[in-house]
């Protein structure tokens, strides 16, 4: 209570010494510039008002957010040899939210999209999404923006061109009749909902470095750990065992989806206070046995009649695999595990050959929902992967 406290009086404090300076935030700009070209501009002065006086509290809170994470963030940006003021790009596209409010299909801080998620390694699936992962996301945006800005003449270009797609970009430019590759005719021609994007950034850029000082205030209240997981286990069982609020568990492992995290073939990580990692592993026994209320809500099972199969309950289900496809996708939307899909065709390593057929075994009960799928189109499976 005192840390919040001492942090709302100093940004207070701040916001009383930035008003004296909104005059000349122009010059301030030139000053704090480096990599990324910082032009003002009455968008930029208006959403520096924005921040400061109209919501002078959900402003305090993106920042609050955004210092606990900086030092890690300004790591990654070195070591991937990008502008390290960019790593504010996720204060003005996402106010350091996971789930944009403008683009509700990207996730993640950095606003990804799956296809780049997918691009730069990230892991996503029914029940993780990494792109959650606020370190893992800011690797992948360095990355993506280390290739949009070769393809274009500046960083400036390059954020705004992540935000919008190189088709809208080059759209706006054939409209604006530009051969000078003059950012702010182009930038006029985009839709109007992306006109903004260079705006907000610089604005982002102007408040983070005048409210820096907060940065001594914003200090987490309990260090965090991570611990391995490599069995299935719900947030539940978690939460009971080591008396774990099950928001504090949500908030610290955002990738986890459903509040569980299954048994893949990867050696996951859980977050928890530190204070706890002794108890984890006191009682690592006992979190990892599985309640039959946990197996018979994730995991369902057909109960054997007179009509059930021989094969227990069983179908197979053919999918053919198409251009594009891996054992991660297809896992993901049959809703089962690579091994099993290894398994239940026999196949050793990753590798997949076009019009190959694989055997899907699943739930009679389950036949007419999971058939349907191989006769899909791509988009309409991508539908299904976005929606879990």
């Amino acid at each position: 209570m005192a840390a919040r406290l001492g942090f709302k009086l100093v940004f207070l404090v701040a916001t009383l010494q930035v008003h004296a300076q909104l005059d000349s935030v122009g010059l301030k700009l030139k000053e704090i510039q480096n990599n990324v070209i910082l032009d003002f501009s009455e968008p930029v002065s208006l959403k520096i008002h924005e921040y400061i006086f109209n919501s002078p509290e959900n402003s305090k809170k993106i920042l609050e957010r955004f210092f606990l994470h900086d030092d890690q963030l300004k790591l990654i940006f070195k070591n991937n040899n990008i502008p390290a003021e960019l790593r504010y790009a996720c204060i003005s596209m996402t106010g350091c939210e996971q789930n944009s409010q403008k683009d509700p299909v990207k996730k993640g801080w950095y606003n990804l999209s799956y296809q780049t998620s997918k691009k730069h390694g990230l892991f996503l699936s029914n029940y993780i999404d990494e792109r959650f992962d606020i370190l893992k996301s800011a690797e992948a945006f360095c990355k993506e923006m280390k290739q949009i800005q070769k393809r274009h003449s500046n960083w400036r270009d390059a954020l705004v061109v992540f935000c919008v797609g190189d088709a809208l970009w080059q759209k706006a430019k054939i409209l604006s009749g530009d051969s000078t590759n003059d950012f702010f005719r182009i930038n006029a021609h985009l839709e109007i909902k992306y006109r903004q994007v260079y705006y907000d950034y610089v604005a982002a850029v102007y408040i983070v470095n005048y409210f820096k000082e907060l940065k001594k205030s914003a200090k987490k209240q309990h260090e965090i750990s991570s611990v391995p997981i490599d069995q299935f286990v719900t947030f539940d069982r978690i939460s009971n065992i080591l008396d774990i609020n099950l928001a504090q568990l949500r908030l610290l492992n955002p990738i986890y989806k459903k509040d569980i995290i299954p048994n893949i073939d990867r050696l996951n990580q859980l977050n928890i206070p530190s204070s706890k990692v002794g108890l984890f592993y006191q009682d690592r026994d006992s979190l990892f046995t599985e309640s039959s209320a946990d197996s018979a809500r994730y995991y369902p099972v057909v109960k054997q009649n007179s009509k059930a199969t021989s094969n227990g309950g069983t179908v197979n289900i053919i999918y053919t695999v198409r251009s594009g496809d891996v054992l991660i996708r297809i896992a993901d939307l049959y809703d089962c595990s690579v091994s099993q899909i290894r398994r239940w065709n026999n196949i050793r390593g990753d590798y997949l050959r076009i019009n190959q057929r694989l055997i899907i075994k699943k739930p009679a009960n389950r036949q007419a929902y999971y058939g349907r799928i191989n006769k899909m189109t791509r988009a309409q499976k991508n539908n299904i992967i976005r929606k879990d």
